[in-house]
């Protein structure tokens, strides 16, 4: 006899290295991370999640996903849903496209220094 209990698995939240892997290509995933930058194009926004191991990319395409993009904040910790696609152009070689997005929690104020630049202008101790 098998019980039916109700309680329905979660999906495990992956890293990284495991989306880069290549094993999850094509298969709905979730993540959670920073948010590291937004990059709106119109119809389309690229989100770019922070790790501890790296970063990834995110799609946002209007109409696909189940939230409004103006709630997505830089530095917002996020726990995205979506499906893996191979992308040469995207870090790492595999980006997701976006289903779902919950914010998790968002910062008290704006960051003094853009944190997501490459190269800051600033002296050593305003970055310190």
């Amino acid at each position: 006899m098998e019980f039916v209990t109700g309680v329905k698995k979660k999906k495990e939240l992956i890293g990284v290295k495991e989306l880069i892997s290549g094993v999850f290509a094509d298969q709905e995933v979730k993540m959670n991370g920073a948010v590291h930058t937004i990059r709106d194009m119109g119809d389309v926004a690229f989100i770019v999640l922070r790790r501890s191991e790296g970063l990834v990319q995110c799609v946002y395409e209007t109409g696909k996903t189940d939230f409004d993009l103006a709630d997505v904040k830089e530095e917002a910790c996020v726990e995205v849903l979506g499906v893996v696609y191979q992308e040469e152009r995207a870090p790492g070689g595999y980006e997701v496209r976006l289903k779902r997005l919950k914010v998790l929690s968002e910062p008290a104020e704006v960051m003094p220094i853009a944190i997501s630049k490459w190269k800051l202008n600033t002296s050593l101790d305003t970055k310190l």
